[in-house]
């Protein structure tokens, strides 16, 4: 087994290879795109001539790069997701000021309530 070699091809490849034992001519069709070939493929002339070689730092900054891609979209979801919570967190706050609001109005009403002049109580009944 023949080392593999990583290529970029901008468009499909077919290479022919010559003809094997029975005369038969052998072909290998390449797709565009990244593309994971043999040794003796990668240094055939026509595919050196429609191609590029991918080194290991190429393929290590391209898988940086999707990395990279991948943690920006989570923090994208994530302000998206803060954001919706500080409106919660907003909404929940008025919400609780208005509460207190109205504890402490009906604290007040309570207040005035319980304290019932003395000329209002009722007067116990005269007896006859």
């Amino acid at each position: 087994m023949s080392k593999m070699i990583q290529i970029l091809l901008s468009k499909q490849l077919t290479v022919n290879l010559g003809r094997d034992d029975q005369g038969e001519a052998k072909t290998v069709v390449l797709q565009a795109g990244l593309q994971e070939v043999e040794q003796s493929i990668a240094e055939h002339w026509f595919v050196k001539a429609h191609s590029q070689e991918i080194t290991s730092s190429d393929v290590h900054s391209h898988e940086l790069q999707e990395a990279l891609d991948l943690a920006n979209a989570s923090i994208e979801s994530l302000k998206v997701q803060s954001e919706a919570a500080d409106k919660k967190i907003a909404d929940l706050e008025k919400l609780g000021a208005e509460k207190d609001k109205a504890i402490e109005s009906l604290k007040v009403q309570l207040n005035k309530a319980s304290q019932v002049p003395e000329n209002t109580k009722t007067a116990e009944p005269k007896a006859k």
